[in-house]
């Protein structure tokens, strides 16, 4: 039997196979972003300090070097900054693509979407505030598997111990 996190992460793994598939294709099929949210994993986490409106990035195992980071308009959904949602006990849910090596900037969203193009990876670098921002971390499955309520949902989830989440930190 495959442990629960391994299956998840296989699951992953294969979607972004799948979607690299599709966008590599010769006549690309349009995408349906709705099905694709559906298929976004719930991220809940909680920081030791507020980071809410830091411009994240992803770091390196090692955790010296950026592998990922936004371009300024990737900060935005329909014109304003795509925040992670505020849940109860201090717990966000991730809107980004957040990892367990996320760090996070000096920089504001608002701040880091003016730019015209994004900062240098060394700039970045420089400006990380907190290479080990979480105090709890958790993978609560897909979207699809929850109500339109989903704030609901996962506050009921909080409420009870992360029962069926798998905690990454």
């Amino acid at each position: 039997m495959i442990p629960n996190k391994t299956y998840n992460t296989l699951k992953g793994y294969i979607s972004l196979l799948v979607l690299t598939l599709i966008l590599f294709s010769c006549s690309p099929p349009k995408i349906n972003t709705d099905m694709l949210q559906e298929q976004a994993p719930i991220i809940i986490y909680k920081t030791k300090k507020d980071y809410y409106n830091h411009v994240p990035v992803t770091l390196n195992d090692e955790k010296n070097k950026i592998i990922s980071f936004p371009g300024p308009n990737d900060l935005l959904h329909d014109g304003e900054p795509a925040l992670p949602i505020k849940l109860d006990k201090g717990f966000l849910l991730d809107v980004r693509g957040l990892h367990p090596n996320t760090a996070f900037t000096g920089y504001t969203y608002d701040a880091y979407s003016q730019l015209s193009a994004p900062p240098s990876v060394d700039d970045l670098y420089e400006s990380i505030i907190d290479n080990d921002p979480f105090v709890a971390y958790y993978e609560c499955g897909r979207r699809a598997s929850f109500s339109k309520d989903l704030t609901a949902d996962l506050n009921r989830i909080i409420k009870d111990g992360f029962k069926g989440c798998d905690r990454i930190k």
